[in-house]
């Protein structure tokens, strides 16, 4: 059985009481316990689409966005484009595609420009999941940035640092990156009191989320996918 575990996202300098949407992360369920699936790419779009309806019809009035990630081999894949076309007609609830930052031999650079301005071409909203790690670098995202509305920078993925301005290279290159091109701009990895003020303060972006804000957790959902 698959279902979407949620992490809050919260306006930065709003109230971090009450987000205004999730990032949904697959899980699934084994030997009594949720897991990771053992392969993502493994997941149809049919499995997505159940998934996704499911959780949509059960999200409370105050939500505002869900967001969820699709692997490279996916993404190029025009059947789910498809499925978040569908989902996405169904609900005012914004939809947010993440491009996740796992490298995919089989994928080129070009497919998944065709692929970003097919979801643009829709009208549907796609993310660059941990921008400036793995994937996900500069190259790729200025090849999509004409299809892409937001821009995701993980804290974590730079830990162990002692406080952001550690890493503010990197924190101000993809802060300026999204001003500079009308993009939103998410930092999740939040994990302290410090963390969160110094980016309301420092990076104040469109979306925040992190363990210090809301840990993942399992969501209702109306019915049952498999």
């Amino acid at each position: 059985m698959l279902k979407f575990y949620g992490q809050p996202k919260f306006r930065p300098n709003g109230d971090t009481q009450a987000p205004i949407g999730y990032e949904l992360f697959i899980r699934e369920y084994q030997n009594n316990q949720w897991c990771l699936p053992q392969d993502f790419c493994a997941i149809t779009a049919t499995q997505i689409q159940h998934l996704l309806s499911e959780t949509v019809q059960a999200m409370p009035n105050n939500i505002e966005l869900l967001s969820f990630n699709l692997e490279q081999i996916q993404f190029i894949d025009p059947i789910f484009c498809d499925v978040v076309t569908s989902v996405q007609e169904q609900t005012d609830i914004q939809l947010f595609t993440e491009l996740t930052e796992r490298t995919d031999p089989r994928v080129t650079l070009n497919q998944l420009a065709r692929a970003a301005k097919r979801f643009n071409d829709r009208d549907l909203l796609v993310c660059i999941d941990d921008v400036g790690t793995g994937d996900n670098t500069p190259e790729l995202v200025l090849k999509l940035d004409d299809y892409i509305d937001e821009y995701k920078f993980a804290l974590q993925n730079f830990r162990p640092f002692n406080h952001i301005s550690d890493i503010e290279s990197h924190v101000s290159y993809w802060y300026q990156m999204a001003q500079t091109h009308d993009k939103m701009l998410a930092i999740e990895g939040i994990e302290n009191a410090e963390d969160l003020e110094t980016v309301r303060t420092k990076y104040p972006c469109d979306v925040i989320q992190g363990y210090y804000t809301g840990k993942p957790a399992l969501l209702p959902a109306v019915g049952t996918a498999g």
